[in-house]
């Protein structure tokens, strides 16, 4: 990312300097996103921990068939008494942004089974005792539960939005609005009895699994953070420890502290100043309460070297032309519409429309081509030609399109002819 955004070396300036004056470099959203989890993790001390603990759950048990089978079996053991359907456990990833809430989740419905498999896999005096009387004594640590439901809450309103800026049709318009409103949703959190909600949800589940949430746990010497997180709320200095114990410790230590590292760090990467251009392609909108507001518009425009005063002449004749003709606009793409067959007399503003519609918001679509590239080209098939790679790639990235596997058989025979192989 460093190599792409980089403002004097940067890929992104250089094309910007020699080759395409007028782009916009936008970084990716859903990065974005993703970084703001993983800068919080910086600042709050115990996530790294917890985050490692997760990780390793999921690679004990599918390393070893011995384990999984373990676990598979009280899995099912404990769905037939109580009637449920089995949920697998989902490995924890920096790189898929999405698998953090669907780790966390699966951890809360299948904890039981974990703590019986782990008890079980304790027993045996080999090499997976050891690892499994670590992760036992790792999941019954109060600040571990603790911290489950809090990640557990905060990243499920954080999923949300992760998965609509991932979306092929989402535009900057919505966009901004889904961004403003998880801003404000997980800011609201911040109440007191949001908390003792989730408190009353962990006090639940400690005694269904038999453990002391008022245990003294084990304490922690605090590290020193970045300063871009001076204003979250640190009540404790550089080498004292935490004791963490309580409701009001919990509330204050642990969950506010990740509410306000945050809410820092997307207001940081989503501010307003940031947003500035791309606020300006949501003027463009006509579903947007800042619609045709020329001061709103003025950025991109400036941005996209247009003539702003041409521009002004033209958004005078089409505020009173739409009001008048009573057109329903709903998005961006009606407006285009609307405006295409008066291309020649608004070439200004189609053109700014024309760059806002061709921007994306996340570039998730060519980085999940990269990575199917990665899993179809192993080191069992270096060997394959470009030709192969490129085919074999569109069939696993373009999954959408209906493909006819009998015509397509019926196509395969006509053309190779073979009479020792009958396809027909």
């Amino acid at each position: 990312a460093a190599v792409m955004s980089g403002r004097h070396a940067g890929v992104q300036t250089i094309l910007r300097e020699n080759y395409m004056t007028r782009a916009i470099y936008i970084h990716c959203f859903v990065h974005k996103l993703n970084l703001v989890i993983c800068d919080v993790s910086k600042v709050v001390p115990y996530l790294s921990e917890f985050y490692s603990i997760v990780s390793k759950i999921y690679t004990y048990f599918n390393a070893s068939s011995v384990t999984n089978e373990c676990f598979k079996n009280i899995q099912q053991q404990l769905l037939t008494e109580n009637n449920n359907i089995p949920t697998s456990l989902k490995k924890w990833s920096n790189i898929r942004w999405d698998s953090r809430w669907s780790s966390v989740n699966a951890l809360i419905g299948n904890y039981k089974s974990l703590l019986l498999s782990l008890e079980e896999l304790e027993n045996e005096n080999d090499e997976r005792s050891v690892d499994a009387r670590g992760l036992l004594l790792a999941l019954k640590v109060p600040k571990f539960i603790v911290t489950l439901f809090i990640v557990h809450k905060i990243f499920g309103i954080i999923r949300i939005l992760s998965d609509q800026l991932k979306a092929k049709t989402m535009d900057f318009h919505k966009a901004q609005c889904l961004i403003k409103s998880v801003i404000n949703q997980i800011a609201d959190l911040r109440d007191e009895h949001a908390f003792s909600f989730i408190y009353q949800q962990i006090t639940t589940f400690c005694t269904e699994h038999h453990i002391d949430l008022s245990s003294t746990p084990r304490p922690i010497r605090n590290k020193k953070v970045s300063s871009r997180f001076k204003d979250v709320i640190i009540n404790s200095t550089i080498g004292q420890r935490d004791y963490l114990n309580n409701e009001d410790d919990y509330r204050e230590n642990l969950f506010h502290l990740t509410i306000d590292a945050v809410l820092i760090e997307l207001n940081d990467r989503f501010s307003v100043h940031n947003l500035a251009v791309l606020a300006g392609m949501s003027a463009l909108c006509p579903d947007s309460d800042t619609f045709l507001q020329i001061n709103i518009l003025k950025a991109f425009a400036v941005q996209m070297k247009a003539d702003f005063s041409s521009l002004s002449n033209e958004m005078q004749v089409i505020k009173p032309m739409i009001k008048d003709t009573n057109t329903k606009l709903e998005n961006i793409i009606d407006f285009y519409s609307y405006l295409l067959p008066l291309k020649q007399a608004f070439p200004i503003i189609i053109s700014l429309i024309i760059a806002a519609m061709t921007i994306p918001v996340s570039s998730t679509t060519c980085e999940r081509t990269f990575s199917k590239m990665k899993l179809i080209k192993t080191i069992t098939r270096n060997t394959m030609s470009d030709n192969r790679l490129s085919d074999l790639c569109v069939l696993a990235v373009e999954r959408d399109f209906v493909v006819d596997f009998e015509k397509l058989i019926d196509d395969f025979a006509d053309l190779h002819k073979n009479s020792r192989i009958l396809l027909k």
